[in-house]
């Protein structure tokens, strides 16, 4: 069969690292991710600013890039299962007329690799492959944004016992 899971995955990052022969320690902090950022400024921080007289010197945002609060999806209070994948393979930039961080950000994979098609599991599952099952939780209030006055529409998910 196919393994079935890999378009429920989510690239979170990616790097380049040298590797030596035998055994490596590679730490990574999500800061260095780089598809995300800090949120961007609210509105009503622009409006204060703009009733303070205040004119920022540069508003220009990278929308290509999600908030790093959005990084992992919301847990639950027990913990929500999810699973991380770690690949390690060859670099090997795909042409050789590109600058520097051109050349990191573009090997010669294609994208999503190695979730870009089916692949067979027993031939998946590589020593340079690994799976981790973790927990995320999520901790204090879950609906932070709710409404803090009655809504006129009462909406619950119990079902009624028949």
């Amino acid at each position: 069969g196919h393994y079935g899971r890999g378009t429920k995955f989510l690239e979170m990052d990616w790097f380049t690292h040298k590797i030596n022969p035998g055994q490596n320690k590679i730490v990574r902090n999500s800061n260095e991710f780089l598809i995300f950022k800090e949120d961007s400024q609210p509105m009503t921080e622009l409006l204060k600013m703009l009733d303070e007289g205040v004119i920022p010197h540069d508003m220009s945002e990278d929308y290509s890039y999600l908030p790093k609060r959005l990084m992992l999806p919301r847990g639950t209070e027990g913990g929500f299962p999810f699973q991380f994948f770690v690949f390690v393979y060859p670099f090997e930039s795909s042409t050789k007329n590109l600058t520097p961080f051109e050349a990191f950000m573009i090997d010669n994979k294609p994208l999503g690799y190695p979730f870009d098609r089916p692949v067979v599991e027993s031939l998946f599952k590589q020593p340079n492959m690994y799976f981790k099952d973790v927990l995320v939780y999520h901790e204090g209030e879950y609906n932070p944004y709710k409404l803090n006055v009655p809504s006129y529409f009462t909406h619950s998910n119990k079902v009624p016992k028949h």
